[in-house]
């Protein structure tokens, strides 16, 4: 097989650590045209390095990319014969909602205010849990990890998204706390403080928001947490959406949240 060139390679590499995304998706990635984009899946697709697929229900009839298994092997010798670390369940990852939700509008917020907003730094959920780790927080289990800067000032944060009601059988009356208890749950079996400005979680819908704001008022967490709605971040630019603190503080944008918490 030809040598890739280094966009290919990216292209590769994030299916593998990302799972199934799209043309626009990669071409946001990669900061080139849809047209570009395009042309590179198309190259790997032909070379047998990733597979595509669509659903007959989509009426944009939309390609969605996977990685092979020869196209994870190509990666895994790369990376073996380079010295670097294979990552874990390299092209069996499936695709986060994190990704969709928070990582890649900020990427997209990025592209379009050069100079003034940077997602510095994103790790995906099983990158994550190797951070976590180095942090003697081996129990936490969070979505993703993230480096937000905007206009000189910088949040680190970690995000869950709220999947949902827990279980097939779930009475309508516990739907809105069916599973929230769970979700930050680790934070209270921690005494040191978690090294980020912010801990976002993302509630499946707003009468979630308000049960898990409503948890937390009546235990608070040593961690700052920082609350929304799916439905929000559909609504506003990720670093314009607004987000809800427990302790009854007006909501603040992304960068407002490193702001002390001190009167």
């Amino acid at each position: 097989m030809r040598r890739l060139p280094p966009r290919r390679w990216r292209i590769l590499s994030f299916l593998a650590q990302h799972g199934s995304t799209s043309t626009l998706d990669v071409a946001l990635v990669c900061d080139v045209s849809r047209l570009t984009a395009h042309r590179d899946l198309a190259w790997l697709y032909e070379a047998g390095l990733v597979r595509r697929r669509r659903s007959e229900e989509d009426r944009t009839h939309t390609w969605w990319y996977e990685v092979t298994a020869e196209g994870v092997e190509v990666l895994r010798r790369d990376r073996t014969a380079s010295g670097r670390s294979v990552p874990l369940q390299l092209g069996r990852r499936r695709p986060s909602l994190a990704d969709a939700l928070l990582f890649l509008p900020l990427l997209e917020v990025s592209r379009r205010n050069p100079g003034r907003c940077e997602l510095f730094q994103w790790l995906a959920t099983m990158e994550t849990s190797a951070w976590l780790r180095q942090h003697d927080l081996a129990h936490l289990r969070a979505d993703g990890y993230g480096v937000w800067l905007e206009d000189g000032r910088c949040l680190r944060f970690l995000v869950h998204v709220d999947s949902g009601p827990v279980g097939d059988a779930v009475a309508e009356r516990e739907k809105r706390s069916s599973g929230l208890g769970g979700l930050l749950a680790g934070y209270r079996r921690i005494d040191p403080a978690v090294p980020v400005g912010a801990v976002l979680v993302i509630a499946q819908d707003a009468e979630r928001e308000e049960q898990l704001l409503a948890d937390l008022g009546r235990e608070p967490l040593r961690a700052r947490i920082a609350v929304t709605a799916r439905e929000m971040l559909y609504r506003h630019w990720s670093n314009e959406q607004v987000w809800r603190l427990p302790e009854g503080s007006n909501a603040r944008r992304l960068t407002d949240l490193t702001v002390d918490r001190s009167p």
